[in-house]
């Protein structure tokens, strides 16, 4: 036999004459594509028993009918607790769920556990093989009829803990026949453009700060003069879906790399292919492309979807209100879009040969954005492949509840645990019932404030779970039901905490309350729980990397890992909370918000107690006023209040914040939550909750927000304030203020059919809809406000709909540009009605 070193890019499996086989495609230590087969793995499930002598008579039964191959009992940790648990192993995957289906009922059986783990998946973590590790497996080459050569594998195991970067990757972007506008209409359109950008790696070892010679071109079935020989022109459709297929084969990417593709590109040439009969053959085994309900695959590429990455995970950390390839592009890369009107392809295509071109160049430019993105983002990606251990595609298109569901199914497995399962549809209607009292905030007074000084609570939520042993396994143990502390826990629901198969954890564990109807709960003392020991390695590993990233300074890889470290450690106490989740604990979340509410006013106390004004508090930070203390006064504070609390947790310092704005709320006279602006040392300015870092605002709106905070933070000057607002609202009166300013953007968030309430965005989404437009959740709406007596709803058009002079200033001086100002002027002592009008006034008396 030989063996044969390779990194893992991408894994699937196939029923051979039933026998499950696994695909694993990669690349050797020659950079050349191939497959390693291996057809040893069975699939499994586990049974805890009530009586394991009558559940092994019935395995035994299923052994004679072939049902199973064999079983094997073993000691495993179930909820906490050891007990003996039974190993089924069956022939194929799909057999799982048919014996399960068997075995559920039986008296003799407690509960069937991890029998929704997927068979990759399960492969995966059994093997202990992470995908872009370098593996070794034993065996020989044999002859096959795939692309690429394959190795039949006896043995397979992961070789070292070294990662595949050279990814050899290629981003695509199509343009289709679209008469009527941004319609969709894959079975009579055609695609008229395709275009690719790539820097190959496949054919030769990357040389160290060597970039790879560009790889660019558009291919289009329209001839025009160019000079351009990025441009190649073809007979037509089927001909530009050929050299698709062979520009792939041609350059043999890891990654195929798309923007919004799972939705759109993909399917769409899918779709297009059928028409001509066209085989699809893209995969590295000669299949196609698979269109499922939300995601699209190929066997052997990754298809990465990175529009799903950065609206799933990355996109909360960016700046910009929209996740389109132009406004993501501007923010990661500082360059967008070219500036052409799509809507008019059509038309240039049918009747402007001569302008095509431009639109060749605007087709290139995505794949060129979209391959930039991908490079931005791969870092991230990497890493959590490396922490979760699932291949890159399904990591591209996972939540923040699933990418750490799955973080604890690999640690709970390698630690000898049973996962609990997924919930069923009445356990998830009935957690979704379930409801309990969030994170506390300190409200502040509404005013100006000075010499403002910020800490941060460092991962509160996830160091309370480590620190008081938070788990559903350590939950009203019954060996410190007498010594352990209990913290009490207000707004209870009714709701109990069950298992996939909606049996009740507590009573399971032997706990001493079965109904949860008690206010207080506690949390095992001499057992450290599974999850509270996660996220204690969680964080003491990313402490370590900070500490080396101090080191290093700019070190990507290393911030990518530490920012996966961070998402898991912040996401555990929403999954707590999360109807879907394997680990659903109610009581748990509610615990880990009672004892945040406790820190938190811990901290407030003390500042009080020291002489320090705490002006607001969540569960991030501390706002905490100088009062003519010094600098070093609140380092002694800080000093002190980390002694007093728990291991691994502490107070950061953030910042220091010579001035800063915190107005009140809608209704009431106290302040509004999450809701101020800060003048930073540095004289810039941090703004959070404002309508200036919101959508469903004009941006004319944010713009003179931000201007008249501008004034009054870093001038004081009120008076320039009110001439700035009065100057806007003229203009808005004259018409003078241009369309793209006025416009307003929502997005849908559900189906323009499910809402009750006709509000403007859904008004419009009905226009878009009749008009033969593609909408649904998650389209971003745009509309302006035209003149009129009618209802708002029925007065809100698609900018294209609408002249320079048509929008209602009214509407947006009212609607949009005072509300968005009128709380700020409030603290300058002013009223609704007075801020038309002008008072000689410096603001420094209204500093407190």
């Amino acid at each position: 036999m030989a063996k044969l070193r390779f990194f893992l890019l991408d894994i699937t499996y196939k029923v051979i004459d039933g026998v499950p086989f696994v695909y694993l495609f990669g690349r050797g230590l020659d950079n050349k594509q191939l497959c390693v087969v291996d057809d040893t793995f069975r699939p499994y499930f586990w049974i805890v028993p009530n009586n394991i002598e009558e559940v092994k008579k019935e395995l035994d039964r299923l052994k004679e009918n072939n049902s199973i191959i064999e079983y094997q009992i073993s000691n495993k940790n179930y909820l906490g607790e050891e007990t003996e648990a039974i190993k089924v192993f069956t022939n194929q995957p799909k057999d799982v769920p048919s014996v399960r289906n068997e075995l559920k009922n039986l008296d003799s059986v407690k509960s069937i556990n991890e029998y929704d783990i997927h068979y990759i998946n399960r492969y995966l973590i059994d093997k202990n093989i992470t995908p872009l590790g370098l593996l070794e497996a034993e065996g020989d080459f044999i002859e096959s009829r795939i692309k690429v050569p394959v190795f039949k594998a006896e043995t397979i195991s992961k070789f070292s803990e070294d990662t595949f970067n050279n990814l050899n990757i290629l981003a695509f972007d199509i343009e289709t026949y679209n008469p009527y506008g941004k319609y969709l209409a894959p079975e009579q359109n055609p695609v008229i453009m395709l275009s690719f950008y790539g820097k190959s790696t496949a054919n030769a070892k990357h040389q160290p700060g060597v970039s790879p010679k560009p790889f660019e071109k558009v291919i289009t079935w329209k001839k025009f003069k160019t000079s351009n020989k990025k441009i190649e022109f073809v007979e037509g459709e089927a001909e530009l879906i050929q050299k698709f297929i062979d520009t792939i084969d041609m350059f043999k990417p890891d990654i195929l790399v798309g923007y919004f593709s799972d939705g759109f590109d993909l399917p769409y040439i899918k779709k297009r292919a059928e028409k001509y009969k066209l085989d699809l053959n893209i995969g590295l085994d000669n299949s196609g492309i698979e269109v499922l309900k939300t995601k699209t695959k190929l066997t052997g590429i990754v298809h990465v979807d990175i529009f799903k990455f950065i609206l799933k995970v990355i996109g909360r950390s960016f700046d910009t209100e929209s996740y389109s390839l132009n406004s993501v592009a501007r923010e990661l890369l500082g360059e967008g879009k070219q500036d052409v009107d799509i809507e008019k392809l059509a038309d240039v295509w049918d009747n402007k040969l001569e302008d095509l071109e431009k639109y060749c160049d605007y087709n290139l430019q995505d794949s060129y954005l979209t391959y930039e993105i991908c490079q931005k983002m791969l870092p991230n990606l990497i890493e959590l492949v490396k922490m979760i251990g699932l291949p890159m595609f399904d990591i591209n298109r996972m939540g923040f509840s699933r990418l750490v569901e799955w973080y604890l199914i690999r640690q709970s497995i390698n630690l000898n645990f049973l996962c609990p399962n997924k919930p069923h549809y009445a356990e998830i209607g009935k957690r979704r019932l379930a409801s309990f009292k969030g994170g506390f905030v300190y409200e502040p007074k509404p005013g100006l404030y000075k010499d403002l000084v910020v800490y941060d609570y460092k991962s509160l939520y996830p160091t309370i779970i480590s620190s008081h042993n938070i788990s559903p396994d350590t939950l009203n143990c019954q060996c410190c039901q007498d010594e352990a502390e209990t913290i009490k826990v207000d707004g209870l629901s009714q709701h109990q905490s069950k298992t996939g198969d909606g049996t009740n954890l507590e009573k399971m564990r032997g706990g001493v309350s079965e109904h949860f109807d008690n206010k207080s709960y506690w949390f095992c003392q001499k057992n450290k729980g599974f999850i509270p020991s996660v996220i204690e390695d969680i964080i003491t590993r990313r402490e370590r990397i900070k500490e080396i990233i101090k080191k290093e300074k700019h070190n990507p890889i290393l911030e990518a890992r530490s920012g996966g470290l961070k998402l898991l450690a912040n996401s555990m106490y929403g999954y707590y909370g999360f109807f879907g989740a394997r680990w659903y604990s109610i009581e748990c979340a509610k615990s880990v918000t009672a004892y945040g509410r406790k820190y938190i006013n811990m901290v407030i106390d003390e500042a009080k107690k020291e002489g320090f004004n705490p002006v607001y508090g969540d569960t991030d930070s501390i706002f905490i006023t100088l009062d003519g203390k010094d600098k070093k006064d609140i380092d002694r504070f800080a000093e002190k209040i980390n002694l007093e609390l728990p291991k691994l947790m502490e107070l950061e310092y953030e910042g220091f914040y010579p001035k800063g704005i915190f107005v009140s709320a809608k209704t009431g006279s106290s302040g509004a939550k999450k809701k101020y602006a800060l003048l930073s040392d540095k004289d810039v300015i941090k703004i959070k909750g404002f309508e200036t870092v919101r959508r469903n605002w004009s941006s004319i709106a944010k713009e003179v927000q931000l201007k008249v905070l501008e004034i009054v933070l870093k001038e004081g000057n009120k008076e320039k304030a009110m001439d700035y607002v009065k100057s806007v609202i003229t203009d808005l009166k004259n018409k003078k203020v241009p369309l793209d300013k006025v416009t307003i953007q929502t997005q849908l968030q559900k189906d323009v059919d499910e809402y009750d309430n006709i509000a403007p965005h859904v008004a419009v989404a009905l226009r878009m809809k009749k008009k033969g437009l593609l909408v649904g959740p998650g389209t971003l709406v745009k509309y302006i406000v035209r003149q009129g007596k009618e209802k708002i709803s029925d007065r809100a058009r698609l900018p294209d709909e609408i002249g320079e002079d048509e929008y209602d200033a009214d509407y947006y001086i009212n609607n949009q540009i005072l509300p968005s100002v009128e709380k700020i002027f409030e603290l300058l002592g002013f009223e609704k009605d007075d801020i038309l009008e002008t008072e000689q006034s410096k603001l420094g008396k209204f500093f407190k």
